[in-house]
């Protein structure tokens, strides 16, 4: 499982932030919780699905129809609900126990399909023929960080960690912290960008780097973000995001702060 990992290049990373878990250093971004919707394949069948039956399923048979156990189908319903794509109302009362619900395709979302293409087409565009497409890209995600992440210089390093990792978990990387002496370093078990980033990942993985180094030093940590770096696809469904180096045990800012 693990051969794939010495065909792996290490990207630098940088900036990076947004949280359910820390609201105050992360943004909230309508637009970005659809495109992380609709970047996993099977959220976009079941919103296929649900336009194509033409009104509102239990999510019994809308796991059928695509496929799916009913809990992974629930957790792909939650998704599609909080970017605004599924409206979920009540099943009519039939007989004891709690009444489930009836899920619908909002009307006037994009198309998914064409989401899935604009996307393949932008990565694109970015890596044909272009030495300067990663570097692009990672101007691209330092700007992404921009608008997500408000600029906190002050923040200790384990709260910047924290937004870091929250962000991740915002993004649906389903991020597991495992550091390793003292560096700090994340297992993303759940790229939801993953279909795209398989065909152009020297774009897609170096504009998740620049996220990540843009959050970083809007936290404050200029040079943890610098040597911030990106290991994708060290298995076939799993990528390794990690900040090198500590803090001295006082807190302040080693890396990056005075």
């Amino acid at each position: 499982m693990w051969a794939d990992r010495e065909r792996v290049c290490r990207l630098p990373l940088t900036m990076v932030g947004m949280s359910d878990r820390a609201p105050a250093v992360v943004g909230d971004d309508p637009s970005g919780r659809r495109h992380v919707a609709l970047a996993v394949r099977s959220r976009r069948r079941m919103l296929d699905a649900l336009r194509a039956a033409g009104r509102p399923l239990p999510v019994v048979e809308l796991a059928a129809a695509v496929g799916l156990h009913v809990t992974t189908a629930r957790i792909h319903l939650r998704t599609l609900e909080a970017a605004g794509l599924v409206a979920r109302t009540p099943q009519p009362p039939a007989g004891r126990g709690r009444p489930g619900h009836l899920y619908a395709a909002v009307a006037g979302g994009a198309p998914v399909e064409g989401h899935r293409q604009l996307a393949e087409l932008l990565a694109a565009a970015l890596e044909a023929g272009d030495p300067d497409g990663p570097r692009r890209a990672e101007q691209v995600g330092r700007r992404w960080a921009a608008d997500q992440v408000p600029e906190l210089g002050d923040l200790s390093w384990e709260e910047a960690l924290g937004g870091l990792e929250g962000l991740f978990d915002r993004l649906g990387f389903a991020p597991r912290r495992i550091d390793v002496d003292h560096r700090f370093r994340v297992a993303l078990d759940r790229c939801p960008f993953r279909e795209v980033a398989r065909s152009h990942p020297s774009v897609v993985c170096s504009l998740h780097l620049g996220l990540m180094r843009g959050a970083l030093s809007r936290y404050g940590w200029e040079t943890a973000a610098a040597s911030a770096v990106l290991e994708p696809f060290v298995a076939s469904e799993l990528c390794l995001a990690e900040v090198p180096g500590a803090p001295p045990p006082s807190g302040s800012h080693p890396l990056g702060g005075d």
